[in-house]
């Protein structure tokens, strides 16, 4: 049984407030979740001592964890392979051992100092390179974990690069915590309640004290509603106090979850809860989720409302309500921000990246020049996917993509060739199976010639962010504004893999030298260029 999870959290990256790389989007065998996004590999420094299962910092089994032990994974390397609850990446570790006595079942809580910034995950081993007892990505809560008596049991901590770094947090092993285990912590339990179009269900319950019984990759109970005919359905948090934050995304069409649903969008509640919407759902009993994510633990109250299929559809959910938009010499955006919306086409390979178009909506322009570009920013951390067709709605032709940023990113779509005064269509939708965390709105411009500059800080001084010699053969020179105090430069590939980071002390002439050491093969770069203030990029040639 093999089903994914998505964990999209906003992060600074280098001291800039850069976007996230795109990385893989999968983590297996979790449901999909809603929070973060990537690492920049940069220099880690010096390894802590625990950095090896050989080397594990010694933990004792307290009675609470009123003292938990301080640890730090941000400069740790890999030792441990593949964890069957993680997804592939790169895994920054650090290890632990302690003995329980006779205990078989002890309590683990593990608390990053900044959980809206860190990936943090945890497995329980019975020996060094020996077998996994437990493993969850981004415990919510303290976790009852199963150990061998009387003998060494070895934790390890680690980050996914691919999803967030590590950094601080602290740990603590204690005596088994008894928390009641809620009666629908298994799917199985549920019995479905009746979801009428134009009705609604409201339910209460709480995810603490469950279990991580159906392999979800995290703890979590379960609500279950049948509709008679096709239905929008929007699951929604709101009113959920403590706010959860965070929240599972899939709902399955039965517990043996060989099949499942992905939200057509979701949107943020007056009181930062979730407000999911599932369109189109054909008629059926579906089941849902409550997982203990990070800030989603306790108490909720899911209000689950029916109305017909495509009633809550945006405009332009399809080519034929495209969304005009204007063209002009210069990134004048518009924003956006469609909800509940429906699948199209399919997703398009776009440079190797195929995503999730479960989302998509549509707008048009008119080509005024044969090279134009279409600039899109999301406002949250949208990873934002666009594709560009000629022709007619219902004869489509592709002609033209842009997906390289990552989530949070802005991304150009660069298109050659266009024929003046021909009408063309743009398919807009987040890469991802969800909108952004921090708010789902984008903006889009279209720009006569190549490059649109959208989400880059206007310069007085155009010169400001040049490359020079551009194309290269590795090594370029950055001209930066003189004025500036100390200027950090990412070098960013055509997959918006961070390639090399540096932070450069300028020249008295407002130049800067980044050497690129032999890192840079031939290709498409971004430079990200950062000054403590504004970040600008550029687009850098490597021969």
């Amino acid at each position: 049984m093999t089903r994914t999870i998505l964990l999209l959290t906003t992060l600074c990256t280098l001291a800039l407030n850069v976007s996230a790389q795109k990385t893989s989007t999968t983590r297996v065998p979790h449901s999909t979740l809603v929070t973060s996004a990537a690492h920049a590999e940069g220099e880690r420094g010096n390894a802590p001592p625990n950095d090896d299962c050989a080397n594990a910092e010694v933990l004792t089994v307290t009675a609470d964890c009123s003292n938990p032990l301080a640890g730090n994974n941000a400069e740790a390397t890999q030792d441990g392979g593949m964890s069957p609850c993680e997804a592939p990446g790169t895994f920054i570790d650090v290890w632990y051992v302690f003995n329980p006595g006779s205990e078989d079942t002890v309590a683990v809580q593990l608390t990053p100092a900044d959980p809206n910034a860190q990936d943090w995950s945890f497995g329980v081993y019975d020996a060094c390179g020996g077998n996994e007892l437990f493993c969850i990505v981004v415990p919510g809560a303290i976790q009852n974990v199963p150990v061998v008596p009387n003998t060494d049991n070895y934790i390890r901590v680690w980050s996914n690069t691919n999803y967030g770094p590590g950094g601080p947090f602290t740990l603590c092993v204690r005596s088994q915590v008894n928390i009641p285990v809620p009666a629908n912590d298994v799917c199985d339990n549920v019995t479905p309640q009746a979801l009428a179009i134009g009705g609604s269900l409201t339910l209460n319950g709480t995810n603490e004290g469950a279990l991580n019984n159906e392999n979800e990759g995290v703890p979590c109970v379960w609500e279950a509603f049948t509709t008679s005919t096709c239905a929008d359905v929007h699951i929604s948090y709101c009113g959920t106090d403590p706010v959860h934050s965070y929240c599972l995304l899939l709902i399955y069409t039965d517990c043996s979850f060989t099949n499942w649903r992905n939200p057509g969008s979701y949107a943020l509640c007056a009181d930062g809860n979730r407000d999911l919407c599932f369109s189109n759902l054909p008629a059926g009993t579906y089941y849902y989720p409550v997982g203990q994510i990070a800030l989603g633990v306790g108490p909720y109250v899911l209000t689950i409302t029916a109305e017909a299929c495509g009633t809550n559809a945006p405009a332009n959910d399809e080519c034929s309500g495209a969304i005009p938009l204007s063209t002009n010499t210069s990134c004048i955006t518009q924003t956006f921000s469609p909800s509940c919306a429906s699948q199209s086409l399919s997703a398009v390979d776009c440079g190797g990246f195929i995503g999730n178009a479960n989302d998509d909506v549509w707008y048009t322009f008119i080509a005024t020049t044969t090279d134009m570009t279409v600039g899109g920013l999301p406002n949250g951390d949208m990873d934002i996917a666009m594709e560009l067709f000629s022709g007619s709605c219902g004869s489509l032709t592709s002609v033209a993509c842009g997906d390289i940023a990552g989530s949070g990113g802005a991304d150009d779509l660069l298109a050659s060739g266009l024929s003046i005064g021909s009408t063309y269509y743009l398919r807009v939708y987040d890469y991802r199976v969800q909108y952004a965390f921090t708010d789902p709105s984008y903006q889009l411009c279209v720009v006569e010639g190549l490059g649109s500059s959208v989400g880059v800080e206007e310069s007085a001084n155009a010169e400001e962010i040049a490359l020079f010699p551009n194309p290269t053969n590795g090594d370029f020179s950055v001209r930066v504004d003189p004025n500036s105090a100390s200027v950090t430069v990412c070098v960013i590939d055509a997959t918006g893999r961070t390639i090399l980071t540096r932070s450069e002390q300028r020249t008295t002439n407002g130049f800067l030298q980044v050497r690129a050491e032999g890192r840079l093969a031939p290709g498409l770069y971004t430079v990200r260029i950062g000054n403590g203030g504004s970040l600008r990029d550029s687009r850098l040639v490597v021969q």
